[in-house]
């Protein structure tokens, strides 16, 4: 029987990771996020070709839980793995910029981790901002779609751009994105969960409302998402042929 080829390359990609492991510390355990902030360490594991245990979930220096019921996430993110601000802001013509740098103290759970990242903040619109990560050090293939250049900063922008560092999680870096009339939240990414490897990219951002709708081609009983469940959806669509 022929195995699927994405099967093939699912096995692959485990087989090649390296990582330490290691038991958690008292402030590891102490910063242990709430069940339902855990980020997923094993996003692949309902696949019947994972091979997911505890010891595969180890060998990625992730926590597991041997109490954990089916509807907690078991293998999760030690929850300083992250990145730090390196140094102060910078400011650019359209925004600014941050550098920051993985924090080394937790080995990747991935293999070829980027261990530096710019983050240019672009006041695009009074109604739009944009943020790009991307590698300090390698230059990277871009997805060739031109923007309209930006005329400058937005002199009036509706958002608030926020960062910050969390003294109880090693300085872990995260930011948001605030609209001033309400100070309402419209991104967070405070729970952290930023992983940024070759071929596996990954930002978390917390869900400001419970009304989320249609994620790629997907098969949907309703329109609206039921977000208690803990799913997978696959956001982009597919073409055939």
């Amino acid at each position: 029987m022929r195995i699927p080829r994405y099967s093939l390359i699912l096995l692959t990609f485990i087989i090649v990771i390296i990582s330490v492991v290691g038991h958690p510390s008292r402030s590891e355990r102490q910063a242990a996020a709430a069940v339902t902030d855990r980020i997923d360490c094993y996003p692949e594991a309902e696949s019947k070709y994972s091979n997911f245990s505890k010891d595969a979930c180890l060998a990625r220096n992730c926590l597991f839980d041997d109490m954990a019921n089916s509807s907690v996430i078991q293998c999760y993110l030690r929850p300083t793995y992250g990145y730090l601000l390196k140094q102060d802001v910078q400011q650019t013509p359209t925004g600014i910029r941050l550098r920051l740098q993985r924090n080394q103290a937790i080995a990747s759970p991935f293999p070829e981790p980027i261990e530096n990242i710019l983050l240019d903040i672009q006041y695009y619109t009074n109604d739009i901002v944009r943020f790009k990560l991307y590698d300090a050090d390698n230059p990277r293939y871009e997805v060739p779609i031109s923007l309209t250049a930006s005329s400058g900063q937005a002199s009036l922008p509706q958002y608030e751009f926020i960062y910050s560092t969390d003294n109880t999680r090693d300085n872990l870096f995260s930011f948001r994105i605030r609209r001033r009339t309400n100070s309402t939240t419209l991104f967070d990414t405070s729970i952290g969960g930023l992983v940024l490897n070759n071929q596996f990219l990954q930002i978390v951002t917390r869900l400001q409302s419970p009304h989320v709708y249609g994620f790629g081609e997907n098969n949907h009983e309703t329109l609206k998402h039921n977000i208690i469940e803990r799913k997978i959806w696959g956001i982009f669509a597919r073409d055939q042929g």
